[in-house]
């Protein structure tokens, strides 16, 4: 109670406050401000910075000021109303306390109408404000007192009757008084009676989720009938609450009210329904459920004042509720396992009506425009409580069944992913070293039900959305792609997972997999341009199953691996033709990089059948290379296959780099499958086109032969590079002399580093002083050269040779020198150098792009 005495003092005191400012600001000059005449307190802004003030430097305004006024003024009557029922009620006796209340309501909810006389309209709706808070401390004040034995009632019960009579007493009361105020409290204290009753009546979820559906629908009746009421032209609640901007505010509050309050109900009903126990649980949760489809049903149909949007969502809630309970009642028929059939199959028959009747009304062959009221025009539909096109409730139906049977294939999802991975998990231990044992794939017939249901339920839709707008050659239609994708991603589990449900062998299943793969690829080759995307989503989905399954088994990988490389080559060959459009050719392009892959992946799974190491096999992945890059350069010659040929040259080169990667462990193999690489390289040069691949054929070869000199023991590397070199540069000086264009680093690049790299490796394990000199005094002349011919290879190896050559000569002085000086001073050399970089940061950049154009235009 002192708590509540000190905050009513505190209002007093700002009161007291708030006319004194109001006072002084009417009696202050107009270029004085308020908060500088006598001492009166500052008032905060209410409209942001000071530069928002008015010209007579008030900073705020009436309006303001009077709002405020009557906040703290209303606030300090119910706080002694309730100071008075608190503390001061024991005093006095039954007739003077009802004397007393009544008084002061009564007079609170008189004052509005000579308030509104004198066009005092913000104070009227306070007053209305603290009287409708008075009527509830009153009947708060009335059961504590035990007044007429409500005592003896129920909590519960006597706040639901107290609450549901103040509410429609506000908003008649509000109608009555042209009041803004009251319509919406009376409109929101409506929650409270339903959730009140259930609980005085010991209801279970289901009552609850009954009582606020009910309130919902008791909510949109009322705006039903305030529209219908303005429709005929009698005097509307618009004129009552202050014209059609309030009008438009209170109307949109209820309504998202309304319905935020029967979709929470409706959460609850469906909820429980889901994990009911019983079947005469599930029938109680009917009754929400029918309510709710009642409701959004009427929205949907009857209110031809909602826009097209809020009805077809009204037509979604209702179908939600339809589905649910039909599921809901189907799991105590169904099998066991087959709980979620009862929600895909009306799912999926809603989906597909609701598409038809798209189609028919029109929906999908052109957008349906809004007319003022929010009606969709060309619907056939009259007066103002007309029934809407068919398009708002098969938008919503469509939508409702859309989302549910994506739902159900969620759920089912584990189950399917775990039915096409089956083979792999055990192909994963068959092809680690392990012993597999024995395995059985199986799949239950429920989730393949749900998926046989979203696959023909995208089909209807997309064709019905082809038929609606024609597209059926052109595929221009963003949406009818999108199903037809989707159809075609939806179909392929669903058909190749139809004989694990039967119960057929691995083997029949793989082979199904794979004669569907290749018919979709035969049927491309043959009709390239049509419907080439969904195409490729089937072959791209079956291919990668029928891959995938087949690692369970040895000779099965071998067999599918091979037949799909022959295939990718017999389509790419065919689909790259000259007048192929680049969707086409594109395809062509990939189905030749996936033939050489393939061919890689069967080389190596032959390798690992027949127990061969990683590095015997390496080199049939490098046969593969070596063959595919004759068949690019075959392709090449052949007009219109130029990026056939691109593709599978690149794929080529990445099964070369994957066999070396092989070989790595293993000098001898890694030497020997150098020297092919080289060679095929210096192969591939011979193509106008690839005469750069001889500058890596070489190095190939170089390094080729420094690996085996490694093997061979040889410490002197220089006698066996330096007559290569020699005839490197010799060679590369006479192709720049007799072919100008000629750069520097296919004439001398691979000379120059056949001797500097081997003799760098030398050097760095050699402790004699011979061979540092000799190679420094040709790194420095090689630098020189390059200098004054401005040619990049011999700069840029010999500048680098020398580089390493000094470090290694004076790594070790180095190395003392840090160990005799103190640890203090490699720091602070090191923090001075990042100062002066720091300090001459611009200066340093602009030379290092200097070098760069300078190394850049030499050849």
């Amino acid at each position: 109670m002192s708590a509540l005495d000190a905050r009513r003092q505190w209002l007093a005191q700002r009161h007291a406050e708030l006319l004194a400012a109001l006072r002084v600001r009417r009696d202050a000059p107009a270029e004085i401000p308020v908060a500088a005449t006598a001492g009166a307190p500052g008032i905060a802004p209410m409209g942001g910075s000071g530069a928002a003030a008015d010209a007579s430097g008030r900073e705020l305004s009436a309006p303001s000021a009077r709002t405020a006024l009557l906040i703290v003024g209303g606030v300090l009557v119910v706080v002694a109303a309730l100071v008075f029922t608190v503390v001061s009620w024991g005093r006095l006796g039954i007739g003077g306390r009802a004397a007393v209340l009544l008084a002061v309501t009564a007079c609170t909810l008189a004052l509005p109408r000579p308030l509104r006389r004198r066009q005092l309209t913000a104070t009227a709706e306070a007053s209305a404000a603290v009287g409708l808070a008075l009527v509830l401390l009153d009947g708060h004040a009335a059961r504590q007192a035990g007044l007429g034995g409500l005592d003896h009632v129920g909590t519960a019960g006597y706040w639901a009757v107290l609450t549901a009579l103040l509410a429609v007493g506000a908003v008649v009361y509000g109608w009555w008084q042209r009041l803004r105020l009251p319509l919406p409290v009376g409109f929101l204290m409506a929650r409270l009676p339903g959730l009140l009753g259930t609980a005085a009546l010991g209801g279970t979820i289901v009552d609850y989720a009954t009582a606020m559906i009910a309130t919902a629908t008791v909510d949109f009746a009322v705006l039903y009938a305030l529209a219908a009421r303005d429709a005929a032209g009698q005097a509307g609640f618009r004129e009552r609450v202050g014209g059609e901007r309030a009008a438009t505010g209170l109307i949109t509050v209820a309504r998202a009210v309304g319905g935020g309050w029967a979709l929470l109900g409706g959460v609850l009903a469906v909820g429980y329904a889901v994990v009911a126990p019983s079947s005469a649980e599930v029938l109680r949760a009917w009754v929400p459920l029918g309510l709710l489809m009642l409701l959004g049903a009427a929205l949907c149909r009857g209110f031809r004042t909602l826009p097209v949007a809020l009805r077809a969502d009204g037509e979604s809630v209702a179908v939600v509720a339809l589905i649910v309970a039909v599921g809901a009642g189907s799991r105590y028929v169904l099998p066991a396992g087959w709980a979620v059939v009862g929600y895909a199959v009306p799912a999926a028959l809603i989906a597909a009506g609701a598409a038809v009747s798209c189609t028919r009304s029109g929906r999908w062959a052109k957008p349906v425009t809004s007319g003022p009221a929010g009606e969709a025009t060309g619907g056939t539909a009259s007066g103002p409580f007309a029934a809407p096109s068919r398009a708002a409730a098969a938008l919503g139906e469509l939508f409702a069944a859309s989302i549910t049977l994506l739902l159900t294939g969620v759920v089912v999802l584990p189950e399917i992913a775990r039915a096409l991975l089956r083979p792999v998990a055990h192909g994963v231990v068959l092809w680690g070293g392990g012993h597999p044992s024995r395995w059985s794939w199986q799949l239950a017939a429920a989730p393949l039900v749900v998926l046989w249901l979203s696959a023909t339920v995208l089909a209807v839709m997309a064709g019905l959305r082809v038929r609606a707008v024609g597209d059926g050659e052109r595929h221009t239609d963003r949406l009818a792609s999108v199903l037809r994708n989707a159809r075609a991603l939806a179909a392929v589990p669903a058909v190749l997972l139809l004989p694990v449900a039967l119960g057929l062998p691995y083997g029949w299943v793989l082979a199904a997999a794979v004669v569907g793969s290749v018919a979709v690829a035969v049927d491309l080759g043959r009709r390239p341009e049509a419907a080439l995307l969904p195409r490729l989503l089937v072959l791209a989905a079956t291919g990668a199953l029928a891959l995938l399954w087949s690692s369970a088994d040895r000779a099965a990988l071998l067999a599918v691996w091979g037949t799909f490389a022959v295939s990718a080559a017999v389509l790419a060959h065919v689909l790259s033709a000259t007048a192929s459009p680049p969707a086409v050719r594109a395809t062509a392009r990939g189905a030749g990089v996936f033939a050489v892959l393939a061919l890689g992946v069967e080389a190596v799974a032959s390798g690992a059948t027949a127990g061969l190491p990683g590095q015997v096999t390496a080199f049939a992945v490098l046969a593969v290379a070596v063959a595919a890059a004759g068949a690019a350069a075959v392709w090449h010659r052949i007009p219109g296959r130029g990026p056939v040929s691109t593709g599978v040259e690149g794929a080529g080169y990445a099964l070369a780099a994957i066999a070396l990667a092989l070989t790595a462990l293993h000098p001898d193999a890694l030497s020997l499958a150098l020297a092919v690489t080289g060679v095929a390289g210096l192969a591939v040069a011979l193509r106008p086109d690839r005469r750069h691949a001889a500058l890596v054929g070489t190095g190939l070869l170089i390094a080729s032969s420094w690996v085996r000199l490694a093997l061979a023991g040889v410490s002197a590397p220089e006698a066996y590079t330096l007559p290569i070199t020699a005839a490197a540069l010799l060679i590369g000086h006479r192709r720049r002399m007799s072919t100008p264009g000629t750069g520097s680093w296919p004439a001398y690049g691979a000379g120059l580093g056949a001797t500097m790299i081997p003799g760098l490796a030398a050097v760095w394990s050699d402790e004699n002083w011979v061979r540092p000199l000799l190679l420094g005094a040709a790194a420095l002349l090689a630098t020189v050269v390059g200098v004054r011919t401005r040619l990049q290879a011999p700069l840029i190896v010999g500048g680098g040779a020398l580089v390493l050559v000094g470090l290694h000569e004076l790594a070790p002085t180095v190395v003392q020198v840090f160990g005799l000086l103190p640890r203090w001073v490699p720091v602070a050399a090191a923090g001075l150098l990042l100062l002066l970089l720091g300090a001459t940061y611009e200066k340093r950049i602009d030379e290092a792009r200097r070098l760069r154009d300078t190394v850049r235009s030499m050849t």
